[in-house]
């Protein structure tokens, strides 16, 4: 029976590259450890259906005991469980009908070997270390003496129980005595927990986990998250609750994270502000920053458009942004915030400016940096320009502004942006105004100023 998910024959070029380091990644080659999952093709001809399931194993390529000095010697696929340590032999010279590899690049293939009448489905390998593997198995299966020269291909062993064993995913620390100083973290975990163990600062070791999704470093005294998540391009969870964080690096914001975070935990640190990059984690579902020091949130925190759970309690925050209400919440907590006691309804205010001329230059090449989302960083520009970028105010209408012709404070209901309600039920709604044509609009629905909004 063919694997669908691995549809297409292999073809393989061996690099050139000097003797020397070809001997040597030869040699890393010759035993793979990932899942197999071995199919009789004759079995659905008898009527029968295979039960099976994929096993951790190890694959090994060599030559049988007394043989491995004999470059004649026949070469052998060597399958090893945790069941059968000592291996079944399959032998390869003429013997693989077709190699499948369309999922080579996620660690997935399938060997068609005709006698047995077997496909074996191999899953969970290094892809790295797979294509290497598969370089040596189609210089076995093609005969290709010349080649197996020069591979050295050692005798077959059993396997030992380390190479059989599935990789540890998760790893939980819940004290400093049992974090490692000097040895390193499993390759392949998932998940990785640690507690209390009075962390200053992220371990670098941690930046280089390629398959890490969720990360807890909770009461730690962590003062400073990195600039760049290094390899974790996958993280989808990151709790740094109950640190000592003062800021979070808006480079952090724009790096692989945008993409892959789906959860972020920052409550019980000393956070003063947000960085308007903090809209940029698109794929953000849950958001606590609970029992911090802000005082207000990004004027285009709307933009998280995912962001199904959020906390802001806790806080010192006076007013909402107008962006507040594009959100569609599952749940918000706003307990324990610095809310007006007394908000007024369709309040507005002037900046001073009673007629709206043309405006600046300036103006004109920033609200057109931010409105086709040009990206800079601070390399790019001078400094002055930069951090005038920063100051962005959105208009209720939806367009960017950095002089507002004035501004708009109303109360908003949350019922319309969350289904439940943990705290107030009403919050003030701070909006601001780009021009005298969005002052006049807002003149004719002072309560309902989502309706300014241009189309």
């Amino acid at each position: 029976m063919r694997d669908g998910r691995h549809g297409t024959p292999y073809i393989v070029r061996m690099k050139s590259s000097s003797h020397s380091s070809r001997r040597k990644d030869c040699k890393s080659t010759m035993r793979l450890s990932c899942d197999v999952d071995v199919k009789n093709r004759l079995l659905p001809s008898h009527g029968m259906k295979a039960k099976g399931r994929p096993m951790r194993c190890s694959l090994a390529i060599g030559r049988r005991g007394g043989s491995s000095s004999k470059p004649e010697g026949a070469v052998f696929l060597m399958l090893c469980s945790a069941k059968d340590k000592t291996g079944t032999k399959y032998k390869l010279k003429d013997n693989v009908e077709q190699v499948f590899t369309r999922f080579v690049e996620e660690g997935k293939v399938t060997l068609r070997l005709k006698e047995p009448a077997q496909d074996m489905c191999i899953s969970k390998a290094d892809p790295l270390q797979l294509k290497n593997f598969l370089s040596v198995l189609k210089l076995s299966y093609k005969g290709q003496s010349s080649g197996l020269s020069k591979v050295h291909l050692s005798t077959l062993t059993p396997a030992t129980t380390a190479q059989v064993e599935r990789p540890k995913t998760k790893m939980v620390i819940l004290k400093r005595s049992d974090y490692p100083i000097s040895q390193r973290f499993p390759k392949g975990l998932e998940s990785l927990q640690v507690n209390g163990c009075g962390l200053s600062r992220v371990d670098c070791r941690i930046l280089e986990m390629k398959s890490l999704r969720a990360l807890d470093l909770s009461s730690n005294r962590i003062r400073a998250l990195p600039n760049n998540p290094g390899q974790l391009s996958v993280l989808a969870e990151l709790k740094v609750a109950n640190n000592l964080l003062e800021r979070l690096p808006p480079p952090l914001c724009l790096s692989s994270l945008r993409t892959s975070l789906h959860s972020l935990d920052l409550s019980e640190n000393s956070l003063k502000f947000l960085p308007p990059q903090i809209c940029e984690l698109a794929s953000l579902l849950r958001l606590n920053i609970a029992n911090n020091q802000l005082t207000a949130l990004p004027d285009h925190f709307g933009q998280l458009g995912r962001l199904r759970f959020f906390s802001v309690a806790g806080n010192q925050i006076e007013v909402l942004p107008f962006s507040f209400m594009d959100l569609a919440l599952e749940e918000v907590d706003l307990t324990g915030n610095c809310f007006q006691s007394q908000m007024l309804e369709g309040s507005a205010a002037h900046f001073g400016r009673t007629q709206e001329g043309f405006p600046s230059l300036l103006e004109v090449a920033a609200r057109a940096i931010k409105k086709q989302r040009i990206a800079y960083t601070e390399e790019d520009l001078p400094r002055h320009l930069y951090h005038h970028l920063s100051q962005v105010k959105w208009c209720v209408c939806g367009e960017p502004c950095f002089q507002p012709y004035a501004k708009h404070q109303f109360t908003f209901s949350l019922h319309r942006v969350a289904h439940t309600l943990v705290g107030p039920t009403v919050a003030p709604i701070e909006g601001f105004l780009c021009s005298a044509f969005c002052w006049s609009s807002l003149q004719a629905n002072p309560n309902a100023p989502w309706k300014c909004r241009r189309k």
